[in-house]
Parts: structure tokens; C-alpha cells; sequence
């Protein structure tokens, strides 16, 4: 005997399958909107984190990302090497996060 689902029991069964991807979603629109806000606020924009770093002696930037309050930025050393950096977003210090 085959049985059937009920189209009610099968909408429930998948509106409790995508619970916990909506959770997720909206974690992350909360968390984006946190640091769009922050990005926002930030004393040092992303211009004044480039001028910042060309300041300090490094060659062109090769990419700047918002990271965790601060910016981070790639770019190249006096030598030519690669190096990651953050840039403070309320002070502007330059602190070096690695070398390649």
C-alpha cells in the first residue's frame, strides 16, 4: 500500500527544513549591516587609510578591505615584497599583519 503525503504535512515538512537557513540569513544581513554601520562611523575612511599607507612608505595598494573595525590593506614593501596591513579606523596606526 503506497501511502500519500498531504500537500499541508509537505509545506510544513519544508518551512522546517529552511528554519535553520533563515536563522543563518539573517545572522549574516544583522552582522553586515553591523559593520556597514561601523564602516560608517569609522574616523579614517578608505581614502584616509590609502593616504595613510602611501604615507608610511609603501608602494601602490593593491587591495583594501574592511575587516573586523578596521582596514586592511595589501600592498608592497620598500623592497617589493607583498605585505598585509591594518590600518586603525579611529587612529589611523598602521600595524603590519604579515609579510609574503
Amino acid at each position: 500500500m503506497t501511502r500519500l503525503v498531504r500537500p499541508a504535512a509537505a509545506l510544513a515538512l519544508a518551512l522546517a527544513a529552511t528554519l535553520p537557513l533563515a536563522a543563518h540569513a539573517a545572522d549574516r544581513d544583522t552582522r553586515r549591516a553591523e559593520e556597514t554601520r561601523a564602516v560608517a562611523a569609522a574616523k579614517v575612511d578608505a581614502t584616509a587609510a590609502i593616504a595613510a599607507v602611501r604615507a608610511a612608505g609603501y608602494g601602490p595598494v593593491i587591495e583594501l578591505e574592511w575587516e573586523r573595525g578596521r582596514w586592511e590593506v595589501k600592498t608592497t614593501n620598500a623592497e617589493g615584497r607583498r605585505v598585509d596591513l591594518h590600518v586603525d579606523a579611529t587612529s589611523g596606526a598602521i600595524t603590519t599583519r604579515r609579510s609574503r
